[in-house]
């Protein structure tokens, strides 16, 4: 048969979006006694030193005794809820945070209320108040961030910048969000400005380990695979078992011709993950590139065998039955990965008459 082979990568790229930002605990510190109503600020000063020293089924009793002498004490329900939602119960959390905000609005609560929606996957509603914070607070950072996680979810690439855009104005060491602008540039193929975001990441946090591996990737999408090598070392050096990484430095060298070195890198990766399909697919390609085909059919095997939908893997493994005068083997391959969206199997399989 005449045919031009065909062996496809597949490059993982790490996105930070996650919705949820690591952050202090915002509890309202303890009142001075100088109200009428001193037993329930001595509770509820009581639910403040407990929650600082991470008590927190005492602190839920405490508040709870201070709200049962004032039931308007909106602070009170705050760090109750608060409480609750360290505890990750969240539905306990928004009933009191409810509870705060009809007594009075604060961005603050309406922040803390959305984060125990996204937690319940409650999406609109984590939206609406997220919304609600930054109309009561424009310099919100962490609820722009949070609301641009659900536009970068839904492929809505420009409103995630726009948002992770007004977080970085009210947090310019807001690290996080320019690595996940720099992802959402990347994926409208804006590598220039993705580099230039990634950088600003690292500069101000160099120990982001997913951020060097991100900036290695959006320089290989603008050509520049040696330059991507570096960074994924640097990104390996940071974090020793980060197996996505290895698997894309690995890519890089493979473009580049370094199939031994490819081979080292995939095979790490899967020495650390052995389910990661994609590193058993990549090193069946440096393989093939070295004309070890029964090689390239036994990883593109393990491949399939943990992700019976790989494409690729279908396609490569054809692509090597067919060298070593499969042709069975190498059509039902081929016919399989056409099934299943690939393109290039589809060319391939005309010769399959």
């Amino acid at each position: 048969m005449n045919l031009t082979k065909r062996i496809f990568l597949c490059l993982t790229l790490t996105f930070f979006v996650n919705g949820l930002t690591a952050q202090e605990d915002t509890i309202v510190k303890a009142v001075i006694l100088d109200s009428t109503d001193t037993a329930a600020d001595k509770f509820y000063n009581a639910g403040v030193e407990a929650f600082g020293a991470k008590k927190y089924e005492e602190a839920i009793s405490q508040f709870s005794e201070a709200i049962k002498m004032n039931e308007e004490f909106e602070k009170a329900y705050y760090n109750r809820g608060l409480t609750y939602y360290s505890l990750d119960k969240h539905t306990e959390a928004i009933s009191d945070f409810d509870k705060a905000i009809s007594l009075r609005e604060d961005a603050e609560t309406y922040f803390k209320r959305g984060e125990s929606k996204q937690a319940l996957n409650d999406r609109e509603g984590a939206i609406a108040d997220y919304t609600k914070t930054v109309e009561l607070n424009a310099n919100h950072a962490k609820a722009y961030y949070n609301r641009a996680f659900f536009a970068f979810s839904d492929k809505d690439y420009e409103a995630a910048i726009v948002d992770y855009t007004k977080a970085i104005n009210a947090k310019k060491d807001f690290a996080y969000a320019y690595n996940d602008r720099a992802s959402a540039k990347r994926q409208m193929e804006d590598y220039k400005g993705a580099i230039s975001d990634y950088k600003k990441a690292i500069m101000i946090d160099n120990k982001m380990a997913f951020a060097h591996n991100n900036l290695g990737s959006a320089k290989r999408k603008n050509g520049d695979a040696k330059g991507s090598i570096m960074d994924y070392s640097k990104a390996i050096s940071l974090d020793s078992k980060y197996f996505i990484a290895y698997n894309n430095r690995g890519s890089a060298k493979f473009d580049v011709e370094d199939y031994k070195g490819a081979i080292a890198d995939f095979s790490k990766a899967i020495e650390i993950n052995s389910k990661y399909a994609y590193a058993w697919n990549n090193r069946a390609a440096a393989k093939f590139k070295l004309k070890d085909y029964k090689g390239t059919i036994e990883d593109c095997s393990k491949a399939i065998a943990i992700d019976p939908d790989y494409a690729y893997a279908y396609l490569n493994r054809g692509n090597a039955k067919e060298l070593l005068r499969d042709d069975k083997g190498a059509c039902e391959d081929w016919n399989k990965a056409a099934q299943l969206g690939s393109e290039a199997a589809k060319a391939n399989i005309g010769i399959c008459q």
